[in-house]
């Protein structure tokens, strides 16, 4: 094991290696988690899994009877009382041959505490409250670990089943061929839409406000709240970690570590525009709204969004993006009106060439704007709206 420290908090970076420790475990690790609340790393073998503490990394217990495991779920305090749970101490849980084995943290370590009989080899699981949500054959279940009492859910269809706990959101992405699916904690549809990915991922994090999968030929970032593609990286990537203290995601492909770091949400914003990605951008903004700079960023957006709706004669939809741009000056959106056109104020350079109904919608639509622009500056300083 390398153990390496970032030298600075910058798009580059350069990690200087503090530690080599040989032998930290004979074979290769297949999973690994720090768990700094219990000042701990959770590490999974062939072997089984072993506890090391932290910073020494001294090996303080191997759990014997998880031998041949090919997964762990951790669930610490933080994440039970997140989600209203019962179970007062974290529990760890080892996916065995047709079996769940659980154990409990007890202060210095973890004890066992009980095993429970699947149908099946689990493929997949997470933690949600007391329960374990867990890939079963083709299917998932979601198992009380108190009582061990099961709720079937659905079928993963033709792909694997594929469990994504969404840290700090009370849910789950459940995994349905190139669908994922929202589930809350009790295996109740969450949201009224699902994710669609280019092809089924092999695994999910999430870093606000993004969701980044890994799919068998790439790696795609998409907009959580409107379910649209922002990026695609071609990379055959195996392994994703989050890094929720700065928002990034750490990708192994090519027998390389590449971090993923959001860009600042104002470059997103630019991006988003450029591609003619006007709602997506909307959407992007209002999720960052505790932002200073993105108030004027979705200025920015509903200017230019209603002015390409002016220019594609969508008129309703164009007044009701520019009636919410405080820093819009109506004479140009009425530049694209050769008639109405302010004297001395030069035309739109693609003016609007009207007749009959058409001109008749789009004088409808100025005056609902203009009327608007009026009760907006007519209001008390400090009662407008803006973005």
């Amino acid at each position: 094991m390398i153990l390496e420290e970032e030298q600075n908090a910058s798009h580059l970076v350069e990690f200087a290696v503090l530690e080599t420790r040989k032998g930290f475990c004979k074979k290769a690790i297949l999973q690994l988690q720090a768990v700094e609340s219990l000042r701990c790393v959770v590490s999974l073998t062939a072997d089984g899994v072993q506890i090391n503490s932290l910073p020494t990394l001294d090996m303080t217990a191997q759990l014997l009877k998880t031998r041949g495991s090919h997964a762990f779920a951790l669930r610490t305090e933080g994440e039970g009382a997140e989600a209203g749970a019962l179970l007062p101490q974290p529990v760890l849980c080892c996916a065995g041959k047709k079996k769940l084995m659980l154990y409990r943290w007890g202060g210095q370590g973890f004890d066992e505490w009980k095993e429970m009989a699947l149908p099946d080899t689990p493929a997949c699981m997470a933690w949600c409250g007391d329960s374990l949500c867990v890939g079963v054959g083709r299917r998932y279940v979601i198992i009380n670990a108190q009582t061990g009492a099961e709720k079937p859910l659905f079928d993963s269809n033709s792909s694997p089943p594929a469990v994504f706990r969404l840290p700090g959101l009370q849910e789950m992405l459940l995994g349905r061929d190139s669908i994922s699916v929202f589930q809350d904690f009790e295996g109740r549809p969450s949201r009224k839409y699902a994710i669609t990915w280019a092809a089924p991922p092999s695994a999910i994090v999430y870093s606000h406000p993004y969701v980044i999968a890994l799919l068998p030929k790439s790696v795609e970032v998409q907009l959580m709240e409107t379910q649209k593609a922002v990026q695609t990286i071609s990379l055959r990537a195996g392994a994703v970690v989050p890094s929720p203290r700065d928002d990034a995601a750490y990708v192994l492909a090519n027998n390389q570590v590449y971090r993923l770091r959001p860009v600042p949400v104002g470059r997103q914003i630019d991006s988003l525009m450029e591609a003619g990605g006007f709602e997506t951008a909307l959407r992007l903004c209002e999720m960052c709204s505790d932002r200073p700079e993105v108030a004027a960023k979705a200025d920015g957006v509903h200017r230019a969004y209603g002015l390409q709706l002016l220019s594609e004669r969508d008129f309703e939809a164009a007044v009701s993006q520019l009636a919410r741009c405080a820093s819009l000056d109506p004479r140009e959106v009425l530049s694209y009106f050769p008639d109405l056109c302010p004297e001395g104020f030069p035309p739109a350079a693609s003016p609007l060439d009207l007749k009959g109904h058409q001109m008749l919608r789009a004088q409808v639509s100025l005056i609902k704007y203009l009327n608007a622009l009026r009760r907006r500056r007519a209001a008390p300083a400090g009662g407008g709206h803006c973005g």
